[in-house]
């Protein structure tokens, strides 16, 4: 595989900001640096990963090559400074331990770092229950703590999370540490309260909604997770809301999904909202067809894994609008948006959704579906709120 150039950014805080006033947008200086990427395919492959009101937590986050987005959190007291994903696809925190375990057939584990370091917090408690779990990209095992969680100028209280001391089958040479869960209590295997669920119980939020907005931009451009409500500059409109079908990841219905003139899911289909994932997965046949409609053919793209690919030399721009329809609200995803494109290679961001993302729903979306959209996840109402982007540089 050729060598790609990943740009990334990572978040500098100046020493002050975790102080500043609750009247306040909370705002984290970015500075660039440049990795050599060779692992462009595998890491899509992968993942499956205010301003004006009292008490509202915003989170910059960082858009890595169109693949990972990703912020700031701290852990302990004083705080242990760690890059996670916040994904809505999962609910649980954890990060690598201080503990981590390094085994010899194992590049990419938890040894290639940040590690969470129990001895130097003030606040940390004992949990030790062990902890197992497995993602779109691996395994990782360790064991429970309790320690306060700084997001985003925010202290979370008494926060449990897993400590991973053996990590297996990750990505290599990603630029976040861990993940931050935003799903649904009921989706954590060991019940534990999630990071959001306990904001609300502490009482440090105003509402119990969170809103992304994600990043057009190629590489690095911020984007911005807000706890706490949303921020009307990053869209035009009113949100469109749609129910959550099953309060267990953030589920809805599409009503109709549509490439030029052909219509799919024409009765309703459960779609899955999922910031920890990069792409669109979707049932086969359905896939074939939007495949089909913009040029892209089945290839083996990994040892591991076959996904669809276009010619690069081709006019992607002529290419139809895939979209998806909620609430009697069209949602248009463009070529521009939905190719995601490295050197000579054009990847579509449409795969077919296997057994192993699990059952239960038909569709999969992901950051390829969220840029395109700014998305109100409001956990008080068990509703969605979609809304068009705002048309201006951000």
């Amino acid at each position: 595989m050729k060598e790609f150039l990943l740009i990334t950014f990572l978040v500098v805080a100046s020493p002050n900001w975790m102080n500043m006033s609750n009247g306040s947008l909370i705002r984290i200086p970015l500075k660039k640096q440049i990795n050599n990427e060779q692992t462009r395919l595998p890491n899509l492959a992968g993942r499956r990963l205010h301003g004006k009101f009292r008490n509202t937590g915003e989170v910059p986050l960082i858009n890595v090559d169109n693949v990972d987005y990703y912020g700031e959190i701290g852990i302990g007291t004083p705080p242990q400074k760690f890059n996670v994903v916040f994904d809505t696809g999962s609910p649980d925190l954890w990060v690598p331990s201080s503990k981590c375990i390094t085994l010899p057939d194992i590049k990419n584990g938890c040894q290639n770092y940040k590690q969470y370091d129990a001895t130097k917090s003030s606040t940390y408690q004992v949990n030790g229950t062990a902890y197992l779990m497995g993602y779109g990209t691996g395994q990782l095992l360790g064991f429970l703590s309790e320690d306060n969680v700084e997001v985003g100028g925010i202290v979370i209280k008494n926060q449990i999370f897993g400590e991973a001391i053996i990590e297996t089958d990750f990505p290599e040479k990603q630029v976040n540490d861990g993940i931050l869960g935003l799903s649904y209590p009921d989706s954590s295997s060991y019940k534990i309260p999630t990071v959001f669920e306990n904001m609300i119980k502490q009482g440090v939020l105003d509402k119990p909604v969170f809103s992304f907005y994600l990043s057009q931009a190629a590489n690095g451009d911020k984007g911005e997770l807000l706890l706490g409500g949303s921020d009307p500059k990053y869209y035009k409109e009113d949100f469109t809301y749609v129910p959550v079908s099953k309060k267990y990841l953030w589920q809805v219905t599409a009503q109709r999904i549509s490439v030029g003139n052909h219509g799919l899911c024409q009765n309703g289909c459960e779609a899955i909202i999922d910031t920890g994932t990069s792409l669109i997965y979707g049932p086969t046949e359905d896939i074939e067809i939007i495949n089909n409609k913009i040029g892209a053919k089945l290839s083996n793209c990994t040892k591991d894994w076959e996904c669809y690919l276009l010619d690069c030399n081709k006019n992607l721009n002529d290419l139809p609008d895939v979209v998806f329809s909620f609430g009697g609200q069209q949602f248009a995803i463009n070529s521009t948006t939905y190719i995601i494109r490295s050197n000579d290679t054009c990847v579509s961001s449409f795969q077919i959704k296997t057994s192993s993302l699990g059952e239960g729903y038909d569709w999969l979306l992901g950051d390829t579906f969220l840029r395109t959209v700014y998305t109100e996840f409001d956990f008080g109402k068990n509703r969605i709120g979609f809304a068009k982007l705002a048309d201006v540089n951000l």
